[in-house]
């Protein structure tokens, strides 16, 4: 049993190669959702309803609001390939045999890197309200193989308070908002050699708890606006993660609980500083059927150019600016297609809509190198929730 939950412990944990500008980031723990993988990510500067706590507080103020009791997306970083199920497949089968487990884990992580994440939260948005809750987080490791894989985990809680203003300018509506969120944030590297270590050494095995990260609490403001010029073309504008740098301590994942349980999130005598870069988002979205249809069918298309000030820091090329998606509501939104384009990577993706139930999936890639094709990752991601 003890070797089992190890087992599960290491599938949990396991994370790839990243920058190490990925750690100062606020969003390195933001949510896979379905809906904005599957559109190539392109639903940052123009999203809507719960989407906007971590989206443009330019939504605040639409005319509809949306009350989200639950949101839960699990997502995993694997190919799904033929190959690839049936080695899944093999390692759910695995039982007791620890090296079958590692030597399909091992392929998996050569293949595509290996990992994933799960985000939840609550909220409502609209008629100029935004106020929510959303955590979550995930960890990701990639190499040549599971022996050699390195990565992070990151893990984030935030509250979302915030207000939107419509304004009406002739014909055209504009939107702006604004949001203050006091978060909770733990990061650290995983080394995978470690825990394959602790699955095949004798004793109690690997311990989680045991994990190095660093925990600190911070307060981050976002602010949007949103321009709708007609029933056709709408413009926005999103900088997220406006926040000074943060003071963070050095501990353990058990001892960050006990922190959290007790509240004392001090820094300490020596802590570590991270860096918060802003988040700059501008997009815009396309209707272009007629307003008589779209009861029947209605298709969005979204184009965004985001965080620029990314690309000038690392050097990479412009082409990483760039999101496309589509997305075609059927039968009134009962059912949902989407696709799109993330750095030049394809998405797939569908949603259905029953009541106050709505499912949503994608199949996405997205790019984590310096150029298109240095070093892309595909996931699956699913979201349940329920909402009015």
């Amino acid at each position: 049993m003890k070797r089992t939950i190890s087992v599960v412990s290491m599938l949990l944990l396991l994370g790839g190669a990243v920058f190490a500008q990925e750690a100062t980031r606020l969003d390195a723990a933001a949510p896979k959702d379905a809906r904005t993988m599957a559109m190539g990510g392109a639903f940052i500067a123009m999203s809507e309803g719960y989407q906007s706590l971590y989206g443009n507080p330019a939504s605040f103020a639409d005319k509809k609001a949306e009350l989200t009791l639950i949101s839960m997306t699990p997502w995993v970083y694997v190919r799904p390939t033929t190959s690839n199920i049936e080695t899944f497949q093999s390692i759910v089968g695995a039982g007791d045999d620890t090296g079958a487990m590692i030597g399909g884990i091992s392929d998996l992580v050569a293949d595509n890197g290996f990992g994933g994440g799960v985000s939840a939260g609550l909220g409502w948005v609209g008629k100029g309200l935004g106020l929510g809750v959303v955590g979550g987080g995930e960890v990701y490791v990639s190499g040549e193989n599971l022996i050699g894989a390195t990565g992070t985990l990151d893990g984030s809680m935030a509250a979302v308070v915030g207000i939107g203003i419509p304004l009406q300018l002739g014909p055209f509506r504009l939107q702006v908002g604004g949001d203050v969120r006091p978060y909770l944030r733990m990061t650290g590297d995983v080394v995978a050699a470690g825990l394959v270590g602790g699955l095949l050494g004798s004793g109690s095995g690997f311990d989680p708890m045991s994990l190095p990260v660093d925990l600190g609490f911070g307060l981050a403001v976002d602010l949007g606006a949103k321009l709708d010029l007609g029933n056709l073309l709408s413009v926005g504008l999103a900088i997220r993660d406006i926040s000074t740098k943060q003071n963070f301590s050095s501990t353990t994942l058990g001892g960050a609980l006990e922190k959290i349980q007790s509240g004392d999130l001090a820094a300490g005598a020596n802590p570590v500083e991270y860096a918060a870069l802003p988040n700059i988002t501008l997009g815009a979205s396309l209707t272009p059927i007629p307003v008589g249809l779209r009861k029947l069918i209605d298709v969005t298309v979204i184009a965004e150019i985001q965080d620029p000030i990314r690309v000038i820091v690392e050097q990479s090329t412009p082409w990483n600016l760039f999101h496309l998606g589509v997305e075609a509501d059927l039968l009134g939104g009962l059912l949902a297609v989407r696709t799109g384009l993330n750095k030049g990577w394809i998405s797939l993706g569908a949603g259905l809509d029953l009541l106050i139930m709505e499912v949503n999936v994608a199949v996405f890639t997205e790019e984590l190198g310096l150029k298109p094709g240095y070093q892309p990752r595909t996931g699956i991601s699913a979201e349940v929730a329920i909402r009015f």
